[in-house]
């Protein structure tokens, strides 16, 4: 086993840093949440705190007040520079327009939807001007005290239906970001593994509709590349228990192996491996009301030949993968 103990530039040691406390967060506010509830002393915080999150305050299905200075704090950058992760856009956004983002693949933890979207360490609050995106995730995540108030101050909002109709219908511009193939999709997070969840997913489509806005598919190239997980071909007894676990809880238990803070070849933090998130080209999408299942599957397949065009044109210039390689769609 390879350590990383000695001679390690200052530099280095805070980029661990920054995905140790990212790898972090949750479990900590989940470790708080349980000293509030199970300690008396602290009822006089936690009974009007959960009061107030449970039903007053609706932030996250409106996108969260995203804090500049938050999303510009220095932790990203190292976080950023860690494996390094880099934004590349293919095109230029009206920002007259409403969109949603569809980022591909889900990986282990979404690192580069959140490096790139739910943080400012590549840019991406400057690199559209007039446009204002918004990164979603579950729900379940603002019931979680502290947590939710890190997620909104990153100005990340809710993925439910209600959220992301609140902030595409509160102006121009306003758009938001979805890891479309979701926890099932992670059980796909193979190194070289190209493969995303995305044949029967239709809900986004039906929703660009409902309000107007436009597509842009987006894929991480490397995303899948840093953790290693327990083979789990489809149909096997290791994968059908992950399914099954992830039917009833909504998440994914993916067997993983990445790195230490000072092992290289044993740990949970993910490995130093370029991620590279290239925007594609928008699609037009009209307002329909009531669309048909016809006209949804039109936009679905128009999204998803989009999605193999920007795989196609990048994936010898960012990730040198292999001319006969080409995504799988499932």
């Amino acid at each position: 086993m390879r350590f990383s103990i000695f001679n390690v530039p200052l530099e280095r040691r805070l980029q661990t840093l920054s995905v140790l406390i990212y790898a972090l967060v949750t479990p900590f506010a989940l470790i708080c949440a349980f000293y509030l509830i199970v300690i008396p002393i602290f009822y006089g915080f936690t009974v009007p705190y959960l009061i107030w999150i449970i039903y007053w305050d609706k932030r996250h299905e409106t996108g969260g007040y995203k804090w500049k200075f938050v999303r510009n704090l220095k932790l990203w950058k190292y976080f950023k520079d860690y494996f390094p992760i880099s934004l590349r856009a293919s095109s230029k956004l009206d920002p007259e327009k409403n969109y949603i983002f569809g980022i591909h693949p889900h990986g282990i933890i979404s690192i580069g939807a959140f490096c790139n979207f739910g943080t400012n360490a590549n840019g991406i609050d400057h690199a559209f001007p007039g446009v204002n995106i918004h990164l979603l995730t579950l729900d379940s995540n603002f019931r979680i005290p502290f947590l939710r108030e890190i997620l909104l101050s990153l100005g990340i909002g809710s993925v439910s239906k209600k959220s992301c109709t609140n902030i595409l219908n509160s102006g121009k511009g306003q758009s938001i970001c979805i890891v479309i193939g979701g926890a099932e999709e992670s059980l796909d997070a193979h190194p070289g593994n190209n493969e995303i969840t995305l044949k029967n997913r239709k809900g986004f489509v039906k929703l660009a509709l409902n309000n107007g806005a436009s597509l842009v598919p987006v894929y991480s190239f490397g995303e899948n590349d840093v953790y290693d997980q327990v083979s789990n071909p489809r149909g096997s007894y290791i994968r059908r228990i992950q399914t099954k676990i992830k039917n009833i809880t909504g998440i994914a238990p993916p067997l993983i192996r990445g790195r230490g803070v000072f092992s290289y070849d044993f740990g949970l933090l993910p490995q130093r491996h370029p991620i590279v998130s290239v925007i594609g080209s928008p699609i037009d999408i009209p307002k329909v009301n009531n669309p048909s299942e016809e006209l949804i599957d039109h936009y679905h397949k128009l999204y998803i030949d989009s999605l193999n065009e920007l795989f196609e044109n990048y994936k010898k210039e960012f990730h040198e993968i292999p001319e006969d390689t080409h995504l799988k769609i499932n």
